[in-house]
């Protein structure tokens, strides 16, 4: 997978491979450097990203995810996730529910010679939780 140097493609094309469930081309896409800003700490590399990447697709096998509403400004692009997946598997020690989510966030990222360098996830997870019933319903 190879993108150019808008970097509304290439974050379309980031969330196209994530959706895909094939990672293989991550390298053409995401930097060597790269550092994955999360809530749950920080990750390195390629291998962090797919850690990341990982985490979601193990707990929802048929996600499916893409960036919206994307903003460029110089080497920073901040954007709208929006997705779905049906809770097939264990998510951060929830057990499989079988419901079908909607995920969201607001994501803001880096790029450097027309790759991904750095990205601050800011996933709804109060939203996903609720979804999945492990926290009351807002109200």
């Amino acid at each position: 997978m190879t993108t150019d140097t808008d970097p509304r493609r290439l974050i379309e094309g980031i969330f196209a491979m994530i959706s895909s469930a094939d990672l293989s081309g991550a390298g053409d896409l995401i930097a060597d450097d790269h550092v994955e800003h999360t809530p749950l700490g920080d990750l390195k590399g390629i291998d962090g990203f797919a850690q990341l990447v990982g985490m979601f697709q193990a707990g929802f096998s048929d996600m499916s995810v893409r960036a919206v509403d994307i903003v460029v400004d110089g080497d920073r692009a901040a954007w709208r996730v929006t997705g779905t997946g049906t809770h097939s598997g264990e998510f951060m020690g929830i057990p499989p529910t079988g419901r079908t989510v909607t995920f969201g966030g607001v994501d803001m990222g880096r790029i450097a010679g027309g790759k991904a360098v750095e990205h601050w996830a800011g996933p709804d997870f109060l939203g996903l939780f609720q979804q999945l019933g492990t926290y009351p319903p807002a109200g």
